[in-house]
């Protein structure tokens, strides 16, 4: 195959390079890694001091070999997820690993770095048209849209080469979904991933060389897989290292503050809690917590940086529940042991709320678009979270079972950002 062009989807929680030919030809890139070779690369890094001159860089891993990295350490190591998260974050400036001190973009710079390298791929991306995506809204409390674009924009450039456009997301897997059908259709693509939900309203005529693309709405939402693994953590993980127990700072019972368990949101920044203030703060909680041996659990898992392991067990049980309707939970580390079962029933009545909101920004998108669901021929499902289950019904029931269409849950948009790049589509865009 010639490569013609690459696209470029910096996830969440996955990294996808893909290239397309002359012919129209879309394949995504293999990444290879100590532990096989796989369609995607996790966004994970590790970071480990340098041995040789502890003033130089860190040494850093990625994807399966970063977390390989990390559970087999002896010694010091950081972990880095969720970098897409924090990008439109005014808030976060810099982080520091060990010695050295890193901004956002240098961290999804390294990121890519290892990808072009691990799917020698520098030459080609340094070389031919590349388009990168970007979500309609960045995840995030009010996120700086423009600084976002501006950081990942960097970041491509620290890399070897920013992009020469942005695709937005959902259209790109439009495209990806005009390769496998024909004819006129008026589509729905919801891309699901791990940090948001988009959706894009498109027309569609499919069946040339250059299938036509004319995209009549885009929105999007914070919420997907990330805060989905969250309602897991806070209804089985919080309760059991203390959530809703007491402590006696004085005569009065107080409740154990919820600030606590907020940081349960995601391992990372459970992470950023094992700092000798915070851990102050909890210990003197624990002097005159009731529920003591449920405490120390909490103390034991912020002291040693059991948060990547504990996220490890709750996504096992997500990925679980997509084909069974029980499965269990279970983590152990030190004190902590986690043993019950959790059903298909229970996780959907606890992302119920966020459910609503995915549907309401869906349904957004619609009324921008002035069209009604029956108007609506298909709906494309992509991105990780399309395979939960209670998010394919919910489309289901809007739209009638017969028009969801899937398939390349984690790489559509890759590919369509690919065709994006070699020039495919003639019809009107909302590109950035």
């Amino acid at each position: 195959m010639q490569p013609l062009a690459v696209g470029v989807d910096f996830g969440t929680s996955n990294t996808v390079i893909a290239v397309v030919d002359r012919e129209g030809r879309s394949a995504v890139l293999p990444v290879p890694s100590r532990s096989g070779v796989a369609a995607v690369l996790p966004s994970i890094l590790c970071f480990r001091p340098n041995e040789q001159n502890a003033h130089e860089r860190p040494v850093s891993s990625a994807g399966a070999d970063a977390i390989a990295d990390y559970l087999a350490r002896t010694g010091p190591a950081r972990l880095v997820q969720s970098m897409k998260s924090f990008l439109g974050s005014r808030t976060f400036t810099e982080t520091r690993m060990f010695s050295q001190v890193y901004a956002l973009d240098d961290l999804v710079g390294t990121l890519l770095r290892h990808l072009y390298e691990a799917t020698a791929s520098q030459a080609v991306v340094t070389a031919l048209p590349l388009v990168a995506g970007r979500p309609i809204r960045f995840a995030g409390t009010n996120p700086d849209d423009a600084l976002a674009q501006t950081r990942l924009s960097q970041a491509f450039e620290f890399a070897g080469k920013a992009p020469d456009r942005f695709g937005l997301e959902p259209e790109a897997a439009a495209y990806a979904f005009a390769r496998k059908v024909s004819g006129r259709h008026l589509v729905l693509v919801a891309d699901l991933g791990g940090g948001t939900s988009d959706f894009s309203v498109v027309e569609v005529a499919a069946g040339g060389v250059q299938p036509k693309i004319a995209p009549l709405a885009q929105t999007g939402i914070g919420i997907a897989g990330d805060r989905f693994d969250y309602q897991i953590v806070y209804n089985v993980v919080c309760p059991a290292l203390g959530m809703g127990s007491e402590f006696r700072p004085e005569a009065k019972a107080l409740p154990i503050p919820l600030w606590i368990y907020s940081n349960f949101s995601s391992w990372h920044q459970l992470s950023m809690m094992n700092n000798r203030q915070t851990l102050r703060l909890i210990g003197d909680i624990l002097k005159t917590a009731d529920d003591r041996e449920a405490f120390e659990g909490l103390v034991h898992v912020i002291r040693n940086e059991e948060g990547f392991s504990l996220f490890q067990a709750v996504s096992s049980v997500k990925q679980a529940l997509t084909s069974a309707d029980v499965t269990q939970l279970r983590f152990k580390a030190g004190p902590v042991e986690i043993d019950r079962v959790v059903s298909r029933n229970d996780f959907e009545r606890w992302i119920a709320d966020d459910l609503a909101a995915v549907a309401a920004t869906a349904d957004e998108a619609l009324t921008i678009a002035n069209v009604k669901a029956a108007d609506v021929t298909r709906v494309f499902l992509t991105g990780g979270s399309a395979l939960v289950p209670a998010v394919r019904e919910l489309f289901a029931r809007r739209f009638g079972a017969e028009k969801l269409v899937g398939g390349d849950e984690f790489s559509s948009v890759a590919q369509g950002l690919a065709l994006m790049a070699a020039g495919e589509g003639q019809g009107r865009s909302l590109l950035l």
